[in-house]
């Protein structure tokens, strides 16, 4: 099928994702700030796996069940990091030294909620600004048609996310907007296409980046709206994120 034609449907957050709009399909979630691009970051810098979860219960749990030095718990709530966890949600605590080796078990507002309402899909990935080009070049390979689900921010549309959602519909579609589309897709790819010369102006006053700025993570904007700057694609297998390169869709 030609780029041009690709099926692809668009929610704008999460809220109302069902299992029957995912299932069979090839799924990307994105949340740029900060879920997504901290997954990405953390599996390119040496983690096992991320295992997002719906909240602290389960993240808990699944902690409970691991050798101490094995994982490393992860998280926000409104935007800071939660009492009694490794780490929070800025990609820049992801270091290396931090998370070689280990699971992260990654427990957020929006992101890995919107992860866990996706996981019937037949193929689901992590998708934000900082591997925009391994996603398109996934999508494009595995299926002809795709589902870009959007994490928003409070069940709300996030500019941000919006966007980047935009961004792929662009680049799978070659820069053309197909004759038939949804309302959510077109919403995505025509903001996209207003915005693209000042991209990183919109950005920055999307109201989640304000509020960022305001709690002091102003430098992780730099970072997760950077374009192209990672090439890992986080893939969800056995309630699991791992780097497709190590994985098979077979």
């Amino acid at each position: 099928m030609p780029p041009s034609e690709m099926d692809a449907e668009v929610f704008l957050t999460y809220a109302n994702v069902s299992e029957e709009d995912v299932r069979n399909r090839t799924v990307v979630v994105i949340d740029v700030l900060r879920a997504c691009s901290t997954i990405a970051t953390a599996l390119e810098r040496g983690a096992r796996a991320v295992m997002p979860v719906a909240d602290m219960a389960e993240a808990g749990k699944i902690a409970a069940n691991l050798g101490p030095d094995v994982y490393r718990l992860g998280g926000e709530r409104d935007g800071d990091k939660i009492d009694g966890y490794h780490l929070g949600n800025s990609p820049a605590e992801y270091a290396a030294e931090t998370v070689q080796g280990r699971d992260i078990i990654l427990n957020t507002t929006n992101g890995t909620r919107a992860l866990t309402q996706a996981t019937s899909a037949e193929h689901l990935v992590v998708g934000c600004f900082l591997n925009a080009s391994r996603v398109v070049d996934f999508v494009r390979a595995a299926a002809d048609e795709v589902t870009l689900i959007c994490a928003g921010h409070n069940n709300r549309l996030s500019l941000e996310d919006t966007l980047c959602a935009g961004l792929l519909l662009d680049r799978l579609w070659d820069d053309r907007l197909p004759d038939v589309v949804t309302d959510s897709a077109h919403t995505a790819f025509t903001l996209y296409d207003t915005d693209r010369t000042s991209l990183e102006t919109s950005l920055r006053r999307a109201n989640h980046a304000e509020e960022l700025v305001a709690l002091g993570y102003a430098d992780d904007l730099d970072y997760c709206f950077r374009v192209d700057a990672l090439s890992v694609l986080p893939y969800h297998t056995d309630n699991r994120l791992l780097r497709y390169d190590e994985q098979s869709t077979a």
